[in-house]
């Protein structure tokens, strides 16, 4: 069964999240949606911020899972009505901390990907799941779909799908994605940022590497673009910029676009400035 998880925490971000996903699991044929949400805290959750540091009561931790499991009913009655027949909405609920929670989801019920919304530059709805992006995407062993505050759902008709030609090999995993009209229906614009502008004077080395990721990709509807760009963020973000694009799709390696979103400071300028989802393969 086709499945999606989607952490939610009831802000903005996440709330618009669940809204993507709708779209987007009717789009691309999904048959289940899970919403997760734990109830992980720690011990200064249970400390009110007065001038006594009041410990909160035990009834007022269950008022508030309670209104927690009430939540949840109503976000899911509201996916459910907007997914319409066909597609099943589920709920789960977790003593575990976020992470370790999702992972435990991932493990039971095999979600073919994890979605979850990131804030701004600009913008924080103070979502707790948004904090922890670069964590989940380190985390996880499937494939994440983050999706930035306020972004509304289009067709993904382009993606952007930044590529070193040094980790080359990287680009295999599209051979192993499943079917999905996803990939039948989108036209990957295959970016590589060469600062030394060595694409405008190619040598045999690099017409290889181009030979080589036409043969990766012989089953796509691709395009080669390039950038001078001396910074690999400017180079993606301006990209986005500059053409059509609905998605911007990142792959593992040790010198691809995930090995730069992994690391904070790069990861922050794209999650909090990538205007497109960002789809990470794994």
């Amino acid at each position: 069964m086709k499945t999606l998880l989607i952490p939610v925490d009831f802000t903005a971000t996440s709330d618009n999240a669940v809204t993507f996903a709708a779209e987007w699991c009717r789009k691309y044929e999904y048959e289940r949606v899970i919403l997760l949400r734990t109830f992980y805290d720690n011990v200064f959750d249970h400390i009110v911020l007065s001038a006594e540091y009041a410990p909160v009561s035990q009834e007022y931790r269950q008022q508030e899972r309670t209104e927690t499991l009430e939540k949840m009913g109503v976000l899911s009655e509201q996916l459910r009505t907007a997914l319409g027949d066909g597609i099943t909405v589920t709920t789960a609920v977790s003593e575990m901390p976020l992470l370790r929670a999702i992972l435990s989801v991932i493990r039971e019920e095999k979600p073919e990907m994890l979605l979850v919304g990131s804030d701004n530059y600009s913008y924080s709805s103070g979502s707790f799941i948004a904090g922890n992006v670069i964590a989940i995407v380190k985390a996880s062993p499937i494939r994440v779909l983050i999706v930035p505050a306020g972004y509304t759902y289009q067709p993904v008709r382009t993606a952007l799908v930044p590529c070193d030609y040094n980790s080359m090999a990287v680009m295999d995993k599209f051979n192993n994605l499943p079917a999905s009209p996803l990939w039948t229906a989108t036209k990957l614009l295959v970016l590589n940022v060469d600062a030394k502008e060595k694409y405008l004077h190619p040598d045999e080395a690099f017409k290889n590497a181009e030979n080589n990721l036409h043969e990766y990709l012989k089953n796509f509807n691709h395009e080669i673009i390039y950038s001078n760009e001396k910074n690999v963020v400017d180079g993606i973000l301006n990209a986005t910029q500059t053409k059509d694009v609905q998605l911007i799709v990142a792959l593992r390696g040790k010198r691809s676009f995930l090995y730069y979103l992994t690391h904070k400071s790069i990861s922050e300028a794209i999650y909090r400035n990538a205007k497109e989802p960002v789809l990470i393969l794994k």
